[in-house]
């Protein structure tokens, strides 16, 4: 089974960052998430090629997660996409004419300029894969004149934006394997939007389904998190892909850090093929004592040992006078 930590932390105090990922490789993971949003590597792409660096010295793998890129997937910081607000025109609108605060991903300029900065990171970076972090499932039909002209149905434009979605993210996955085949491709889901998974696992160029198991933030019973989990896990075993699930380490008061431990077990009594949560994330009341009770959590997966290396065998050879 294998462990993800997400690190949602500046990368420019090299001291630091080698410290928190040496604290994450010793705590069993083998890699990380990095989310990173539209215009930082353009303004500080010393401070990325030099975390990447140090992720790779300590023996971790990075996944980046592209943080809000058309307003369409989640991200650690809460700014707008730069594309979205300078092609208005791409935004979605519904029946009425109004424009919502996402970029539609049915416009071909979108999707060319998406898959281009994807292109370009797994190009000039060591990364491992991409993650697309809870893409936005439709909430909204989208009539703009992309829309109405690919599907002049009015009728079926929900049920088209949804088959949308998905040859979207089937071209984001296939993009990504043009650049490298040897990339691993990674969608995280919310509960909510579990009934995706069946399409999803049609996308021969998806490695790895996951989901969101944020029990405390979605206002559910800690119980939930099996129910998620089995569900998950049982779904993608299906389409023979592997499956993540994510643990909520963040957003905890100190009657919600005793469930921890709870929705830990319940998570790995799903049978994931792999474990992810977060690093001194957001919000809790005693993040030192979240962060080392996951520590602690994380170590009781069994894995491979992280710091040896085997001895070659050596050949064998017969006794003398032997033939």
């Amino acid at each position: 089974m294998d462990i993800t930590v997400a690190y949602f932390h500046p990368l420019f105090h090299e001291a630091s960052v080698r410290h928190d990922f040496e604290q994450i490789r010793a705590a069993g993971a083998s890699s990380i998430v990095y989310a990173i949003h539209e215009q930082e590597e353009q303004r500080w792409p010393r401070d990325l090629e030099r975390g990447l660096r140090i992720a790779q010295e300590v023996g971790l793998k990075v996944y980046l997660s592209l943080g809000r890129f058309g307003n369409l997937f989640a991200g650690p910081a809460f700014v707008p996409s730069w594309y979205t607000f300078r092609h208005p025109q791409s935004l979605v609108k519904d029946r009425h004419g109004r424009a919502h605060d996402m970029t539609c991903f049915n416009h071909e300029s979108f999707r060319s300029w998406l898959f281009g900065e994807i292109e370009y990171y797994l190009s000039n970076y060591n990364v491992a894969g991409i993650l697309i972090d809870e893409p936005r499932i439709p909430d909204i039909t989208c009539f703009c004149s992309v829309c109405r002209a690919l599907c002049p149905d009015i009728a079926d434009l929900q049920h088209f934006r949804r088959r949308s979605l998905v040859d979207f993210l089937n071209e984001l996955c296939a993009c990504v394997k043009r650049v490298n085949w040897q990339a691993r491709t990674n969608i995280a889901l919310l509960p909510q939007d579990l009934s995706l998974i069946e399409e999803l696992g049609t996308i021969s160029t998806l490695d790895t389904i996951g989901c969101h198991l944020f029990w405390q933030l979605l206002g559910e019973d800690v119980a939930m998190v099996e129910s998620w989990g089995h569900e998950v896990a049982e779904a993608v075993r299906q389409s023979g892909k592997r499956s993540q699930l994510w643990l909520q380490n963040f957003n905890l008061d100190e009657p919600d850090e005793q469930s921890l431990e709870t929705a830990f077990s319940g998570l790995l009594r799903s049978d994931p093929d792999e474990v992810a949560c977060y690093y001194f994330w957001r919000n809790n009341t005693n993040p030192e004592h979240v962060w080392q009770q996951t520590r602690g959590l994380l170590r009781r997966i069994p894995r491979r040992q992280l710091f040896w290396q085997t001895t070659p065998r050596l050949p064998v050879t017969q006794p003398l006078g032997e033939e």
